[in-house]
């Protein structure tokens, strides 16, 4: 009899691997724990949601660095140009019941490639999350929280009809929703300091196309009409923290994110009236990044982490360097 294997695909095979980190195991004892702070990992989400009535702000400042680009085959390729971006990011989260959450992203960012840069600060796509807290932990965390959320980006960026250069522009047009799955679980070490583990899985659809006038963030020329068709996107990031004494933690995200094939048509039209085909292809990209940091806790309402994100391996995008810190406060 013929035998045929299923090959799994690219970051799914790591889905069982995340299960098993969060499975019950026998680290948690009923004894008194001593009091730790945590800030949370830089690239991986909590998936403990906000409580009742209360208010998390997270400030981030985030600056990307990338000369280097990752070709098909996996191997870096000097840049023509470097590219920078300067990037500040507001999240704001509201407890709407014990179990749910809502969550408002706000950014701005500032782009400099090829010896232009952007003239000021220009605000970014906003987003809107539901976060539902479907498994709670209990007090010292041995008990594996799972949580989900769906995350919606709204267009409020400018992403074609630019002036001069794509850099005016910091939005994607694109009306894409993400769905993640989230688990968190504390394990408790012989030195009694614990360390948090958390994972997320996310994944987003491809979303409907986007309709171009002019120059746009797609690289497009002036005079240009048409349609950019964006690829579904899969990500999966694992997270720890390991908490030294009340205030000090270290941190690292280990992440893989995947972008799928997407794909430009359209024409070009002269003052003339006369015109063009123009088609292009962006082949699928991978990346896979860590990201280590340090925490800092002031007490249970303000904590503050510093990191960098660096890839470390790829297909068909930029190879980067992005320090970074986030600063949490509770109201």
């Amino acid at each position: 009899m013929l035998h045929t294997k299923t090959k799994q695909p690219g970051l799914a095979r790591y889905l069982p691997l995340l299960l098993l980190a969060f499975s019950p195991a026998a680290f948690a004892e009923n004894r008194p724990r001593p009091e730790v702070n945590f800030t949370g990992t830089l690239a991986t989400s909590n998936p403990n949601t906000v409580p009742k009535g209360a208010l998390i702000l997270t400030p981030n400042l985030i600056y990307l660095y990338a000369n280097e680009r990752y070709d098909r085959s996996g191997r870096t390729r000097k840049l023509q140009n470097s590219y920078s971006q300067w990037q500040v990011l507001l999240p704001i989260a509201y407890g709407i019941t014990p179990r749910l959450t809502g969550k408002l992203n706000l950014g701005a960012a500032h782009t400099s490639a090829n010896g232009r840069h952007t003239t000021a600060m220009r605000a970014t796509d906003a987003s809107v999350r539901l976060q539902y807290l479907l498994r709670a932990p209990n007090q010292d965390g041995t008990r594996t929280a799972i949580s989900m959320f769906a995350q919606h980006n709204l267009i409020t960026a400018a992403y074609d009809s630019l002036r001069d250069h794509a850099f005016e522009g910091m939005g994607s047009g694109a009306r894409r929703t993400t769905l993640s799955l989230l688990a968190q679980k504390t394990f408790w070490m012989p030195s009694e300091r614990p360390l948090r583990v958390r994972g997320q899985l996310s994944w987003s659809p491809r979303p409907p196309a986007v309709s171009l006038r002019d120059v746009s963030v797609y690289s497009t020329p002036r005079g240009f009409r048409g349609r950019y068709h964006p690829g579904a996107q899969l990500n999966l990031s694992l997270g720890a923290e390991y908490s030294l004494d009340y205030r000090w933690a270290l941190a690292l995200d280990v992440s893989a994110n995947r972008q799928g094939r997407a794909w430009l048509d359209g024409n070009v039209y002269r003052k003339d009236g006369k015109g063009w085909n123009m088609q292009r292809t962006d082949h699928y990209s991978t990346v896979y990044s860590v990201t280590p940091g340090v925490e800092y806790n002031f007490n249970r309402q303000y904590n503050l982490i510093v990191g960098a994100q660096i890839s470390v391996a790829g297909h068909n995008t930029r190879s980067f360097v992005s320090p970074r810190a986030a600063l949490n406060m509770v109201y």
